[in-house]
């Protein structure tokens, strides 16, 4: 959603540790993470290699030397030596088009490539060499020149009609497209209807194939996995997304893959490059880090590294929040501009951008995944040829060899645009020939980052916690490691981006020293360095080369207590008990069930502020969460926020809104959510306008409302936790008491402008509205059941009751100045507190003050009456507060 994104300045990072401190706190609490989390998965120890088969290496010297199976099992050799133990083809089915994508049946090889025995061979020895073989694979559509498409097309009466995503009775029109492919081709394809059982079931025995090719329960033969193109939680094309859906599809066909291997690896490509990926990990093993493949082009290419830390940290954030899965690091693949192209290394001198490039993808967290050719240096950029060959300069065939040959494949040549304007030339250093054994190559620097990463299993299965320093060239963390049995290792990473030599202080304040200093090694030679004690601890030393990295071994250090948060965001009734209810819905949701919706509200008075409970949930599109608090004179009855602009949208849209008569706030928060991110401001309203404070970052759905990367002294917290199914739907808001979970605020009485302990009255509303503005019927206290959104700038006179309640109960330490015979905490003795005396009347042994009993002897009786009545007219309220109810 263009320019809601906030961008964190790398003087933030600071904060930001505090906040990964606890995301690594929750994981290892996660049932998931007794299996090693989300650093310790099933493919921690590996690292990818992704080849296009075409471009790869060609074996028999056919007439255009197109890539082949026994080409790959000949480079098996290199790929070993390079440090690789897994590998991912692009698919390998039948297909016109030169990438294998818009395939036809997947049981089915391509014969260009070779037959089936030369592709098991080729898994087969992989398999000897300790490297495993993944393929891609559409599953949501099919080829043209397949029977099914040739049987239904223009034929409603075909067995198959149902089988395949026609959008016209005639079955002349479709989901799907057609192109031509790089050597004039006509390529075409279609989607499947993935409600047909049928479909599904075919496609389900096309995947079980290939993880047991003969069929005999011998998974030796078999693949270890699959990468998917293009997945959506729900496909938002057709009736229900033509089955197309994670729950619908992928849950039923990746159960029927484990029936064969249960081991069975499966990763996709969000078809939303925008998304982190843990809204797939309920069912797919590992996403790609597609934001984090932007963020560190951007990084590399300006030579700043703010936006590795901002990205990463949102990254580690959404898959812990996910509570299960990983992710799959990449910074190149097939479908975006060639890496050293995208950083400015095809220029000379940047060429060491690249070298900084491949620290970045080997050092950080997650199992890397390295495109052919990027190890290497290859070029390349996205043209306009007219067809799929636009895409030919970020997948030309692998340089082998310093002048193009024999291994080298030539299918470029079928396409004259895509031969004529070639990147990749003759002994232009690019090339595995000129650069295996030659030292500080790009090549040997994989090699070199590859060994390190297999030889530390910090690097492999170790945390993350970023460590700021005062380079902004500069990103470095830490990464440790805790075995069930054995020692901590403990690596500090250092990579610097720019093309000159830093000294960067690396700060290590977030960790202590439990002997009072550590001695420091270097990873990579084993050499001494400075100890790291307590007067450099905010401030290491870390010499490092231009474009270059460190590694260095901490040997005695300990991250510091993770800091504890007032809010979760669940178990909201409980932990606050129903004495302390200020409002339930009674209107349905018109933004969503289970969506964006809004239950009921809590609200507990402690002794240094203000805890607010909002059962339901809050869509993590930019929809926001308001909360607007009325503790003093002088607040916004009509709202204006015309001197606010965007980040956040829809804040100034709500100019204009009506409050009710007697409802001010001073005070609003507005919170919206991105993906796995929570986003808070507040902001002071007068009649002079609004100001704004952006109070942090925090996390969705790991029970805890550290926010980081803000203005925060006081300590603003805010939880949100969005498991909520239960509460209000779309037609009824008959269960709003039943939902447990939601978002949760906690405000300091100092950021409210308000003395601590605060005795006076408090004020509270919360709504949900959208990214222009608008209001929806989801607004605590509720609206009267009217199912309509309120709109953009409602009037809350025009609904019927007060759209704001009352905050009850005492705060600690305001006991000793509450008016005797005052029940309900509004410092006034009135009609209102003679009524709840009387209707607990009797109430005991365990009674409350709110309950009655005004001389704390368990029980409302005559005794609480006699008070009250002593008392009745009294107010406690300072000079010049509002009495309840006057204007």
């Amino acid at each position: 959603m263009p320019g809601c994104i906030r961008r964190e300045p790398l003087r933030r990072v600071q904060s930001v540790v505090a906040i990964v401190s606890v995301v690594l706190c929750v994981v290892l609490a996660t049932p998931r993470a007794a299996a090693g989390g989300p650093f310790q998965s099933p493919i921690a120890d590996e690292v990818f290699y992704h080849i296009m088969p075409i471009a790869w290496r060609d074996s028999d010297n056919d007439t255009y030397r197109f890539g082949d199976f026994q080409g790959l099992t000949d480079s098996l050799d290199y790929l070993e030596d390079l440090g690789i133990t897994a590998v991912w083809l692009n698919p390998i089915f039948p297909s016109p088009a030169y990438h294998g994508y818009q395939h036809g049946r997947a049981d089915e090889l391509d014969p260009k490539f070779g037959d089936e025995q030369d592709f098991l061979d080729f898994v087969a020895a992989a398999d000897a060499r300790g490297i495993k073989v993944y393929l891609d694979f559409v599953v949501y559509g099919i080829s043209h020149d397949s029977p099914w498409f040739q049987s239904a097309f223009g034929n409603p009466s075909s067995q198959f009609n149902s089988w395949l995503a026609f959008t016209n009775f005639w079955n002349t029109q479709y989901t799907g497209y057609t192109f031509n492919s790089w050597n004039g081709a006509f390529v075409g394809f279609i989607h499947w209807d993935l409600r047909n059982q049928q479909v599904l079931d075919m496609v389900t025995e096309w995947g079980k194939k290939w993880l047991d090719p003969h069929g005999d329960g011998s998974l030796a033969s078999g693949v270890a996995g699959y990468r998917f193109d293009h997945v959506w939680v729900n496909y938002t094309t057709g009736p229900d997304g033509w089955g197309y859906n994670l729950d619908s599809f992928w849950a039923p066909f990746f159960d029927g893959l484990r029936e064969v291997n249960p081991d069975v690896f499966n990763f996709g490509e969000q078809a939303d490059w925008g998304s982190f990926g843990g809204e797939f990990l309920s069912e797919f093993d590992a996403m790609f880090t597609k934001p984090f493949e932007f963020a560190a082009r951007s990084a590399l290419s300006s030579e700043n590294a703010s936006a590795l830390y901002s990205n990463m940290d949102t990254t580690v954030s959404s898959v812990v929040a996910a509570g299960q899965g990983t992710y799959m690091a990449i910074i190149g693949d097939h479908d975006v501009d060639r890496l050293a192209s995208s950083i400015g290394a095809g220029n000379p001198a940047n060429a060491g951008r690249a070298k900084a490039a491949a620290a970045v993808l080997m050092l950080q967290p997650f199992a890397p995944v390295i495109y052919y050719g990027d190890e290497i240096g290859m070029l390349g950029t996205k043209q306009n040829y007219g067809s799929d060959a636009n895409d030919i300069p970020m997948r030309e065939p692998f340089k082998w060899n310093a002048v193009a040959g024999p291994p080298m494949t030539e299918y470029h040549l079928l396409n004259s645009q895509a031969s004529n304007n070639m990147f990749s030339q003759n002994n232009d250093g690019r090339s595995v020939e000129e650069q295996e054994g030659v030292p500080g190559s790009l090549l040997e620097t994989y090699r070199e980052l590859i060994a390190l990463r297999h030889a530390e299993n910090a690097l492999r299965r170790g945390d993350y916690r970023p460590v700021p320093t005062n380079r902004s060239s500069v990103w470095s963390f830490v990464r440790r490691y805790e075995p069930q049995s054995g020692p901590t290792e403990t690596l500090l990473v250092a990579i610097n981006l720019s093309g000159s030599s830093v000294v960067a202080a690396a700060n290590l304040s977030a960790f202590e020293l439990p002997s009072g200093s550590s001695m420091v090694l270097d990873a990579v030679t084993g050499n001494a360095l400075t100890q790291v004690t307590g007067s450099n601890l905010g401030g290491y030393p870390v010499s490092i080369g231009a474009h270059s990295y460190r590694v260095l071994r901490v040997l005695d250090i300990e991250p510091s207590p993770e800091p504890e948060s007032r809010v979760t965001g669940v178990d909201i009734p409980a932990r606050y008990g129903q004495e302390r209810l200020v409002a339930t819905q009674d209107t349905p949701t018109t933004f969503g069930n289970n969506s964006n919706e809004l239950n009921q509200m809590y609200v507990m008075r402690e002794d240094d502020g203000l805890k607010i409970g909002l059962t339901g949930n809050l869509a993590t599109d930019g929809t926001a969460l308001v909360v607007l608090i009325d503790a003093l004179p002088g607040g916004q009855n009509l709202l204006d926020l015309m001197d606010q602009s965007p980040p956040p949208s829809g804040l100034r849209e709500l100019s204009g809104t009506l409050l009710d008569e007697g409802f001010e706030p001073e005070t609003m928060f507005f919170i919206n959510a991105f993906g796995s991110s929570t986003y808070v401001d507040q902001l002071m309203l007068s009649a002079n306008g609004s100001t704004k404070v952006y109070r942090g970052r925090g996390t969705v759905n790991i029970g805890t409302g550290i926010l980081t990367g803000g203005t925060n002294p006081n300590g603003v917290e805010f939880a949100l936790d969005n498991s909520n199914t239960a509460g209000v739907t779309g037609s009824s808001a008959a269960n709003a008491a039943s939902a447990t979970t939601g978002a949760e605020l906690f405000v300091s009485y100092a950021d409210l402008g308000l003395d601590s302990p605060y005795c006076g009255d408090v004020r509270v509303a919360a709504f949900i509205s959208g990214t222009n503005g608008t209001i929806s019927s989801q607004w605590l206290p509720g609206i009267g059941g009217n199912a309509q959104n309120l709109g953009i700038a409602p009037s809350l006179r025009d609904v019927p009751g007060d759209q704001f309640a009352e905050v009850p109960g005492v705060a600690p330490g305001c006991e000793e100045t509450a008016c005797p015979g005052d029940v309900n905490g509004d410092l006034v003795v009135d009609l209102d507190d003679f009524i709840i005396l009387a209707g607990n009347f009797g109430t005991g042994p365990d009674a409350l003050p709110e309950q009655g009993d005004l001389n704390d002897d368990g029980y409302v009786d005559l005794d609480d009456f006699v008070i009250l009545a002593a008392n009745f007219g009294q107010s406690c309220l300072p000079p010049g507060s509002d009495s309840p109810g006057v204007d």
